[in-house]
């Protein structure tokens, strides 16, 4: 399961099991199916968010520090994150 969170008080912004995680070099290409709402609440916070995807032992939080975040030509939300860290649950 996919959760985009806002970094600032952790308002949910999508939480979602159709998703894809596609490593790229040193970053990760993250695709999400989304509503227009949810399209338009990650766009206009793509500098503040946190997204987490939650395994049955692990949870694994990314991050796009240059806020790569944008609307893909089929509706998902796309997002560039370079940052990874995995903890254990």
């Amino acid at each position: 399961m996919l959760m985009i969170r806002h970094a600032i008080g952790s308002r949910l912004f999508l939480q979602t099991e159709d998703y894809t995680i596609t490593p790229e070099g040193e970053k990760w290409l993250i695709t999400a199916g989304a509503k227009q709402e949810e399209l338009d609440n990650l766009l206009a916070f793509k500098e503040e968010l946190n997204l987490f995807v939650v395994g049955e032992n692990e949870k694994t939080w990314y991050y796009s520090s240059d806020a790569e975040v944008e609307k893909t030509d089929t509706g998902n939300i796309q997002i560039i994150a370079d940052h990874k860290t995995i903890y254990p649950v």
